[in-house]
């Protein structure tokens, strides 16, 4: 595993996470984004821009509505920003495990720490879940890899020795059949 394979999981994860605090803070940026678009719509069926006085109208009023509906209805506003973080979280999180288990079987096997991560990812964040279960595979898989190469480098010098003794037999059976 690499972090260039773990990438693709890890953006994932981001997003999920991202839209996930997004619901959490629902009750500010739903109105926000109201607003927003309420402007852009009517200014757009207005044909104004917010540059004139009937576009900053129009802005004040949607800003104005927005802020009615938080004050009179926070509670359906957080309540449905807490229910969508809950459900995109837990998506994410099944959609992060799927791809780890899709891109890494060796995880769960060789990491004992892995299925402790994966349950921390429903209750907290799937990003800082998946990186350290792919951060400790990638650990383990190097110091592997290094290990791998040390032993193909010690066996190749003892390949070489093994020729040269070859080779200096033969050389010295040569010299001996030479001189009879």
């Amino acid at each position: 595993m690499t972090w260039a394979k773990a990438a693709p999981a890890l953006v994932v994860a981001g997003i999920f996470d991202a839209l996930r605090y997004f619901f959490l803070s629902f009750w500010f940026f739903g109105p926000a984004l109201a607003s927003i678009f309420c402007t852009i719509g009517i200014n757009s069926f207005l044909g104004t821009t917010l540059a004139s006085v009937v576009g900053k109208t129009v802005a004040l009023g949607c800003g104005t509505a927005a802020g009615a509906a938080v004050y009179f209805g926070a509670p359906i506003i957080a309540s449905f920003g807490t229910t969508m973080a809950i459900s995109v979280g837990f998506m994410g999180w099944l959609i992060a495990v799927v791809i780890i288990l899709g891109t890494d079987t060796r995880t769960f096997g060789e990491n004992p720490f892995a299925v402790l991560w994966i349950l921390e990812g429903i209750g907290a964040s799937v990003f800082i879940m998946s990186w350290n279960v792919y951060k400790t595979q990638i650990k383990k898989e190097r110091a592997a890899l290094k290990k791998y190469k040390e032993e193909q480098a010690e066996l190749q010098i003892q390949e070489q020795n093994q020729r040269m003794a070859e080779f200096v037999q033969a050389s010295s059976n040569q010299l001996a059949q030479a001189e009879i």
